[in-house]
């Protein structure tokens, strides 16, 4: 019986950072279905629910490691930005952007105007008002 689910299992796509999220948003959604009676709450759950299955089970490997990379993209995208805006409250004499390529925080003297800021990771330019 052992033999056979490695069997099964081998091949398959298993766990990442997309399915971690996946799982977590399950649980979310649960303690709200307990706590608000909305059938909404448990059809989305379901509809998580198949689709961490669906990846985990996947044996389209390339497929599933470019929707994680895309994920960790959006993801690491968001965290800069807040990431930036913390800063920006605490420092008083610089202003910090996010590169739109990279996602790189960048850090620039405030009241300078409108500049052109390019990336010192990947050589974007862009224009911000500082």
């Amino acid at each position: 019986m052992k033999e056979k689910l490695y069997r099964f299992f081998a091949g398959r796509y298993g766990n990442d950072s997309l399915n971690q999220f996946l799982f977590f948003l399950e649980i979310v959604l649960v303690v709200l279905s307990l706590f608000i009676r909305h059938f909404a709450f448990t059809i989305l759950f379901f509809m998580v629910f198949f689709l961490y299955f669906y990846r985990t089970m996947s044996k389209n490997i390339y497929a599933r490691q470019a929707e994680n990379a895309k994920f960790i993209a959006l993801r690491s995208k968001g965290t800069h930005t807040l990431k930036a805006m913390q800063k920006n409250m605490k420092d008083k004499s610089y202003k910090h952007f996010v590169c739109p390529k990279c996602s790189q925080i960048i850090r620039v003297p405030k009241g300078k105007g409108n500049i052109e800021i390019t990336c010192p990771n990947c050589r974007t330019r862009f224009s911000k008002k500082s």
